[in-house]
């Protein structure tokens, strides 16, 4: 067909980057704080601080275990809400958004030099109509940037592979290491994937391996390490030793909370191996799943093919590590994980770049049965089409998605991990004032005291000042509960207000006014 046609490819995949900017742009107020985002907030400021301190301000380092982690998102993210109109929360979604954008637009650039503009499109069209993706890319300040830079880190790597033997521009050189390092500058763990390219560049350049590591390797890795340092205050105290120790503290997180799987609570230091592949089997897409299935069947002819290909063939390796190799160790080795497989969100675009290898091999193969292609092509629509209806009545809870083969959103009730991150107290809190404003407000000189079980500032940021958060169990006049670990049942009361979506309910507000605190309650 006619319109199958690389420009017309690319055409397609700018016109949905500019329709995905502008659905950003008018819905990024509409998420609730995430769980962990007022203490990422309060770490960014430290961060700052210690720049503008002159490098005495060593409070970043005393901010949980956030020190462990690089600066380079939530300093950045502090520095633009100091002088941001929007507020410090907005400013935090809207830059978060920008990189999940990034994310998207790399992800199609990275599909695209690997497989063809047809390639590109059909990865971008994947990741955006995935919801474990899209979900966070508002509120998630450590998995979304990180994304972003793996993708990104091995987008200019693939260009790199494609270059040697010959000279890699000094341009190049610059861009990979800066890009690479402000991935580091957010999580240390993305010195897997220069290790990975030093692994696949040293096989494919084994005869001038001493050039290669002189003139090419080692560049990257000295601009990286810096640019690294630069976002990342507590390695500049022990440039050595301290990401090594960070790299330990990742490898076995002692992170030791309930979690939920397949209706059975484990403790997340304590999981069978079968965590990752049930919670990627329950939050990925039908289609998608098929496809990466399909992709990976695939791989031992598209490796024979790429063969002939300068650079294709590495540059496939390469993605295949960055995939499987993590994947692997954490069902090999069991660390601790929790809130699903958000710690893993970085393979998800590869994954898609694999899955649309996969289906431009399927539009390779019906092309010659013309009548073939309009009927895939409406079958394809209307499946994209259900993913969008079912992603827009999640909004803005796209991220507990759960597929139709394990009963969708309702049927996870009680099964599987949804509001992890507390994001819909935003909507409880707001409707919580609706509701007492219109019995007449708070009486004068009254505060309204709210019992809270899950994330406080999530709900606390989005009410008036005669609102106060108590512990959970104390004496208050309303309650307020997330549902994950059954904390809407801790106390009794008189249901007002409760979140849900598809019919799982994510948080729940209770009326205490006039209940006797019960045996236990302070």
């Amino acid at each position: 067909m006619r319109f199958l046609t690389d420009k017309n490819y690319d055409r397609a995949a700018r016109f949905i980057m500019g329709f995905l900017v502008l659905v950003v742009l008018f819905t990024f107020r509409d998420y609730g704080i995430s769980w962990d985002e007022e203490i990422q907030s309060q770490y960014g400021q430290a961060v700052v601080d210690y720049y503008m301190s002159g490098f005495v301000d060593y409070r970043f380092a005393q901010i949980f275990n956030l020190h462990l982690y690089g600066g380079m998102f939530d300093g950045l993210a502090a520095v633009l809400a100091e002088n941001s109109p929007l507020g410090m929360y907005p400013t935090r979604h809207l830059l978060n958004a920008i990189f999940g954008l990034l994310g998207l637009w790399g992800t199609w650039r990275l599909g695209r030099v690997l497989g063809g503009n047809s390639v590109g499109l059909i990865s971008l069209v994947l990741l955006a109509l995935t919801p474990m993706y899209y979900g966070h890319m508002f509120n998630n300040p450590k998995d979304i940037p990180f994304a972003a830079g793996v993708v990104w880190s091995l987008y200019y790597m693939y260009k790199t592979l494609s270059i040697v033997p010959q000279k890699v521009p000094t341009k190049l050189i610059v861009t990979l290491g800066l890009v690479l390092g402000l991935t580091l500058g957010v999580r240390v763990g993305g010195v897997m994937i220069f290790g990975f390219w030093c692994i696949v560049l040293m096989f494919q350049q084994r005869k001038n391996a001493a050039q290669t590591i002189l003139h090419l390797i080692l560049p990257v890795g000295l601009i990286a390490y810096v640019v690294m340092l630069i976002c990342w205050p507590w390695a500049q105290q022990n440039p050595i030793l301290n990401p090594l120790k960070a790299l330990g503290e990742f490898s076995n997180f002692p992170q030791d909370v309930e979690v939920l799987l397949d209706g059975v609570i484990y403790r997340s230091t304590q999981l069978p191996w079968t965590y990752l592949p049930v919670y990627f089997g329950a939050q990925l897409p039908p289609l998608l799943i098929v496809l990466i299935v399909a992709g990976f069947m695939w791989m031992p002819f598209l490796w024979t093919e790429l063969s002939r290909r300068q650079g294709k063939q590495a540059s496939l390796a390469l993605l295949l590590l960055t995939i499987c190799v993590p994947l692997i160790y954490a069902l090999l080795h069991r660390p601790a994980l929790y809130d699903a497989v958000r710690h893993f969100l970085f393979t998800i675009p590869l994954m898609c770049v694999i899955s649309a290898m996969a289906a431009r091999q399927v539009l390779t193969w019906v092309r010659p049965w013309k009548w073939c292609l309009p009927l895939l092509a409406v079958a394809l629509t209307f499946a994209a089409s259900m993913q969008v209806n079912t992603m827009s009545k999640l909004h803005p809870y796209e991220y507990i998605y759960i597929n139709s083969l394990q009963g969708g959103v309702s049927g996870a009730v009680g099964h599987y991990e949804l509001d992890y991150w507390g994001s819909s107290f935003k909507e409880a809190a707001e409707k919580l004032d609706e509701y007492v404003t219109k019995e007449g407000g708070v009486p004068p000189g009254k505060i309204y005291q709210i019992a809270i079980c899950g994330p406080w500032s999530s709900a606390m940021i989005y009410l008036p000042p005669y609102y106060e958060a108590v512990v959970a169990n104390e004496e208050a006049d309303f309650f307020l509960s997330t549902t994950r670990w059954g904390c809407q049942n801790m106390r009794p009361g008189r249901e007002i207000i409760r979140i849900e979506r598809l019919g799982a309910p994510l948080s729940i507000v209770k009326d205490l006014r006039g209940l006797p605190l019960l045996s236990g309650e302070r």
